[in-house]
């Protein structure tokens, strides 16, 4: 029997078969020949066999080197990637340029308004969706307030009321020049003399508001900005709104996100790799993927999902980490067995039937977790599920099909300066973890409690959670709108810089108008135009319009007029932030039970293994608490970010929780694999020495994708960016590397109940 490397005769098959014996016709063999050819003989015969084998029982161990050293066919796998590695390259590349235009354009795709968060059945959607009705413009159109203040430290005096006027003036003529800018409405002053303000609506098409609200408040604020500003003139003036805060909050594009977390990924690839040619193939892959998913999240957007500004900003460093962390597994399990086979299409068929595995459960994973957002009542949310979706799978489908057909393209000079050499058997263990395993091994139940109360310690952070769905919260800085919130609140009632929407059927107004006006909370009721068949009216509220006394007070107006005008509606922008709030809390009810749950079927049906499922999920749970509890102390006393709005716990978990449970699946493959050779002691060690610097280079990639989102002027935004980029550090460092291993040695062999792995092979 000869050897493909060298051919000379394995010691180490020999080594890990054992025995001897005679073959057929009295002919001497080698220890363990008979068995390994039966083997062999039997998975040629029955190909699912094969695979089951090689993907399961030990890939990469002995049986890679017995197929290579019995010249046993690796699987028409290797024929295939042989052929098909230019024309799978070249049907990404016109996958790449048909997805450009759709991908190009999905911003104007997105909805950055309120409606966007907002469960369809609430009464501020149905409220918005009749006055988008009313206004009979294409596209869906959306109609934003942006208000104009101005004040002054004491009374303001003729010349203030003329800048006033000539401000109220020149906005007028704006009505036309500017596109969605509508004419002013009349000037309003404070009852003590000091402020005046007057609104300007700003309609646009649901799929424009970014843009369009920017443009248009522009506009404003120049108009206005060279009237009151001459020398000597103590009149402030700023705009806010709805318009405004909109125009404040799109200021970063998407385009600018792609471009850093790209550099990002880049640089920490080239540093993981040290090959000047490796580290530009996972990111041509990702690239692919991320053209690919968010073209797929436009086509969603045009079929009437509901994609949100958070929802794909979201998607390009999901796509990034995501494809990033399949690429650092596939290449490094790739790099493996070219140290065991001569042809890179047999090293690389070897290697995808080992990882394809895992990364389908992965990304199944992760999948089903976004999948279970479609339960969401929150429009947001329940349109996060599907692009997640597509976003983790047009990942799996670039890195395991663009990402080997370039590296078999490049062959063994993709890894210069380090080009693997077949004939040598490196398992390319990590010795920094492999120390830490045998640390752990020592005194396992010690290191176990100690991850536990260091995670439990960091959940005491929960305590410094405020929720708060006031918009102006979720912008950095002071901007206008911020500053001109501020003006309105210390010369107007706290709610009129966003009053309700009321409607009425015109049989219920009469009884309505006196029921508004007779709740606590309520300012001022004012009737404004018709509505289709509504009678509307603009209610001021007496206290600040977002917050849990706003709430109260909405809650008692919808509850008065259930009962004396039961076909009255309120919605406006408080009332859609209190609808928020509300759904928030349901779904987070709903949802982590069920994406708990999908979990773990999936992490059970993966490993085979009822107790390795529960340790990993209940790991990954704490994991969550603890990186939510630093993140809210980073945010308070880092950031100053003092609220958080009601749905990013959800969003933080849903992504934490998947993401986790992607490398526990990474260790307890790549650990139940080296198990069913070595046991579950020396197999838990060897399976964190040889995944632990694969999982730490995923998690830094990851971490440092999502860390990317900080730069985007939304508060929201970068609390997801940052709560997900700490946790993902903790589970690379902490919990998939210490605690996972320290209770898999504590537990011993019952922890893959009821199919103990060592025991069936070797018992």
């Amino acid at each position: 029997m000869d050897v493909r490397a060298g051919g000379q005769v394995s010691e180490v098959v020999a080594r890990s078969e054992g025995g001897s014996g005679m073959k057929e016709g009295g002919e001497k063999h080698l220890p363990g020949e008979g068995s390994v050819l039966a083997r062999a003989e039997a998975q040629r015969k029955r190909p699912w066999l094969r695979w089951a084998l090689g993907s399961a029982a030990g890939e990469g161990g002995g049986d890679g080197l017995v197929a290579q050293q019995l010249h046993e066919p690796v699987s028409p796998l290797g024929t295939w990637l042989r052929r098909f590695r230019w024309p799978v390259i070249a049907l990404w590349v016109l996958v790449v340029v048909a997805a450009a235009p759709f991908a190009g354009s999905l911003a104007k795709a997105t909805n950055g308004t309120a409606v966007a968060f907002l469960p369809t059945s609430s009464q501020s959607a149905r409220v918005a969706a009749i006055e988008a009705q009313a206004q009979r413009a294409s596209g869906g159109p959306v109609s934003q307030q942006a208000v104009v203040v101005f004040a002054g430290p004491d009374r303001l005096g003729p010349g203030d009321l003329s800048a006033v006027r000539a401000a109220h003036r020149a906005v007028e003529r704006l009505d036309g020049p500017i596109r969605g800018l509508g004419a002013p409405g009349p000037v309003q002053p404070s009852r003590d003399g000091k402020a005046a303000f007057f609104t300007v609506s700003v309609t646009s098409s649901s799929n424009d508001v970014t843009s369009v609200d920017t443009a248009a408040v522009k506009a404003v604020r120049e108009a206005v900005g060279r009237l009151t500003t001459a020398p000597g003139d103590h009149l402030q003036v700023a705009v806010t709104g709805a318009a405004a805060v909109s125009a404040d909050s799109g200021s970063t594009t998407l385009s600018a996100l792609l471009l850093s977390t790209l550099v990002i990924v880049a640089a920490i690839l080239l540093a993981v790799y040290r090959s000047p040619v490796l580290w530009a193939l996972p990111i041509l892959s990702a690239i692919g993927a991320v053209e690919l998913a968010r073209a797929a999240a436009h086509g969603l957007a045009d079929a009437g999902v509901t994609v949100s500004y958070l929802s794909s900003a979201i998607l390009v460093v999901l796509v990034f980490g995501a494809a990033s962390d399949y690429a650092l597994l596939l290449v490094h399990r790739y790099r493996q067995e070219l140290h065991r086979y001569r042809a890179c299409e047999d090293a690389m068929a070897r290697a995808l039937r080992a990882t394809v595995p895992t990364l389908v459960a992965s990304a199944a994973t992760v999948t089903g977790a976004m999948l279970c957002l479609l339960a969401a009542s929150s429009a947001s949310l329940h349109g996060l599920g599907p692009v997640g979706a597509v976003s983790v799978l047009s990942a799996l489908a670039a890195e395991t099909t663009l990402l080997p057909a370039l590296l078999l393209v490049v062959g063994r000079a993709a890894f210069w300066p380090r080009t693997p050499r077949p004939g040598r058997v490196e398992a390319e263990v990590s010795r920094t973890w492999q120390a830490i395993g045998t640390r752990v091994a020592r005194r396992p139940v010690p290191v176990a409690l100690s991850a536990l109360v260091l995670l439990g310690g960091a959940c005491a952070g929960l305590a410094s959670i405020h929720t708060n769905n006031d918009p102006l919260s979720d912008l950095k800085g002071r901007p206008g709108s911020v500053v001109g919130e501020q003006l309105l609140s210390e010369h107007f009632a706290p709610g009129a810089i966003a009053p309700l929407v009321l409607l009425v059927p015109p049989s219920e107004a009469a009884g309505a108008a006196v029921a508004t006006r007779s709740t606590s909370g309520v300012a001022a009721v004012t009737s404004g135009p018709e509505l289709g068949a509504f009678e509307s009216y603009s209610v001021v509220l007496s206290v600040p319009p977002y917050g849990a006394r706003a709430s109260r007070a909405i809650r008692a107006l919808r509850s008065d007029l259930a009962e004396r005008a039961p076909g009255a509606l309120v919605g406006g922008d408080p009332a859609a932030e209190h609808d928020i709030a509300e759904a928030a809390g349901r779904d987070t009810v709903l949802l982590i039970p069920l994406v708990l749950l999908v979990s773990l079927v999936v992490i059970a049906l993966l490993l085979r293994a009822v107790v390795a499922a529960f340790v990993l999920m209940a790991t990954t749970a704490l994991s969550f608490g603890a990186s939510f509890g630093l993140s809210s102390l980073l945010w308070h006393y880092g950031l100053g970010y003092s609220s958080v709005n009601a749905e990013i716990p959800l969003y933080v978990f849903i992504f934490l929780f998947s993401l986790g449970v992607d490398y526990n699946i990474f260790l307890s493959a790549r650990v139940r694999e080296e198990t069913g050779r070595l046991g579950t002691r020396r197999g838990t060690l060897q399976g964190l020495a040889l995944t632990g610097g694969v999982i730490t280079a995923a998690g830094v990639i990851l971490a440092a994708a999502f860390a990317a989102l900080a730069q985007l002027p939304s508060v929201s935004v970068t609390q997801v960016g940052t709560a997900i980029a700490i946790g993902v550090l903790l589970d690379t460092l902490i919990v998939r590397t210490v605690l996972v291993p320290g209770l898999f040695l504590v537990i011993g062999e019952r922890v893959w109940w009821p199919r103990p792995v060592w025991s069936r092979r070797h018992g």
